[in-house]
């Protein structure tokens, strides 16, 4: 049986949201996905290693930073530039051979809200980063679309260059877009199926507890 903290943990009404107004400019940030699903879904833990994987983006909530603490400077730096579009880019790792290693914008945030969730995670996470932060920022989105990696906008080294973002992509690098910049992004994705169900689906199918579900059930 689930205890209180469990379910809480399992929420997004756990905290205060503020209605957040911000110019229509965008962040761009990496994300790590799966290597056993043809979907750029975020990284699956195998089972003992649910603390070392992020799970973020939060497609199934619309939220980046409520159930887990990565990143913390990066939300802040969103939220004190007033930035409205969160995209996420990942380097393919799934199972279509043709995407392999391509750096892609698969989905975006259309951030509305944010709340100060310092107590939170110190409260509920078993791992947190914003300890001698005074505010951690969540962000959640009124929109949110990811797409297939065919359907996918394909981040270029000449992209990136006209990003203005030079170096190499980690978990920790951030690109500030402008807002003409953003919306060609944004309106590519709005443009194609929206598959969110899917990545959620996907991502439930291959957490270790639901393998673990299947064996019981054939038992």
């Amino acid at each position: 049986m689930a205890t209180e903290s469990m379910i809480a943990v399992r929420t997004v009404d756990g905290v205060a949201w503020q209605d957040y107004r911000a110019s229509n400019t965008g962040m761009a940030i990496l994300y790590g996905s799966d290597p056993i699903s043809e979907l750029p879904i975020r990284e699956v833990p195998e089972a003992g290693r649910q603390s070392e994987i992020e799970s973020e983006p939060n497609y199934e909530t619309a939220t980046f930073g409520y159930f887990s603490c990565a990143r913390t400077k990066i939300r802040a730096t969103f939220v004190k530039s007033k930035i409205r579009y969160l995209l996420f880019i990942t380097k393919y790792a799934g199972t279509v051979e043709d995407y392999q290693g391509q750096y892609l914008v698969t989905g975006f945030y259309r951030v509305a809200k944010t709340a100060d969730v310092k107590r939170y995670h110190i409260r509920f996470c078993s791992e947190y980063s914003c300890l001698d932060e005074k505010v951690c920022y969540a962000l959640r989105a009124d929109e949110s679309r990811f797409v297939a990696a065919a359907d996918a906008f394909k981040v270029s080294p000449q992209v990136l260059k006209e990003w203005g973002f030079s170096g190499r992509l980690t978990r920790q690098s951030r690109i500030l877009m402008t807002e003409e910049q953003t919306q060609k992004v944004v309106e590519f994705l709005r443009g194609k199926a929206d598959i969110r169900d899917k990545y959620i689906e996907e991502t439930a199918r291959l957490q270790p507890d639901a393998a673990d579900a299947e064996d019981g059930d054939e038992e």
